[in-house]
This record gives structure tokens, sequence and C-alpha cells, in this order.
């Protein structure tokens, strides 16, 4: 017996419970993060927040585009002999 296709009225229920389920996940790891940054000391420094944003951004940066490094030459084991 074949199902019956969805209707846009049901994709779109679908969507917005996908989309409250994002938002939920977000604020979760932005909360998250902000434990962390408390953890850091940061939620006791004094600063403007377009700096902190600045920042932030440098981070994400360097997680988003790693610096690309020379491979390594395998290193042998301590006990082997030249």
């Amino acid at each position: 017996m074949a199902r019956k296709p969805k209707s846009v009225g049901e994709f779109d229920e679908e969507i917005k419970a996908l989309q409250a389920k994002r938002a939920e996940a977000l604020e979760a790891r932005a909360a998250h993060i902000g434990k962390l940054a408390d953890k850091a000391g940061l939620t006791m420094l004094d600063f403007a927040d377009d700096a902190l944003l600045k920042e932030f951004k440098a981070i994400a940066d360097r997680f988003q585009n790693p610096p690309k490094t020379a491979p390594s030459a395998p290193v042998g084991r301590a006990d082997q002999t030249l």
C-alpha cells in the first residue's frame, strides 16, 4: 500500500518544528560558550563589546581556517638504532 504524500502544510509544520529545535540548540550552545567564558574569567573584565566581538571573530577564524603547517617527518621509536 502506497503512503499518502505529505501536504505542503505538513512540510511547513515540520520546518517550523526543526527551526524551533535549531533555535534551542543555538541557545544551548551560546549558554555553554558563556559558561566557558565565565570560567576563563571574561565576565570579571571590563571591556567594550566591539573589542570582545573582534576577538571572538578572530577565534572563530582560527577554528574555521586552521594554519597550514608543513607535514612533519615520521618520528621513529626511541629504541631504534641507527
